[in-house]
């Protein structure tokens, strides 16, 4: 069965480390931010750090309380 972009977004997150732009885009989506609105409206929460310049990171800080 084929993972939705939510679930693989979770996979890649739930070490709780930072993920560059660059490795959500190659692992997730082009449109990684977008599943990140959808799993934010779930109940998750993220953190995002400049790096430098207009370079970001973002690690998952809450996993959802809510039953899927």
């Amino acid at each position: 069965m084929k993972e939705n972009l939510p679930d693989r977004m979770l996979e890649v997150m739930s070490d709780t480390c930072w993920h560059s732009t660059e490795k959500l885009v190659e692992k997730v989506s082009h449109r990684f931010s977008a599943t990140m609105h959808v799993l934010k409206k779930r109940g998750y929460q993220f953190d995002k750090r400049r790096t430098h310049g207009q370079k970001y990171e973002y690690r998952l800080v809450k996993e959802s309380k809510a039953i899927a």
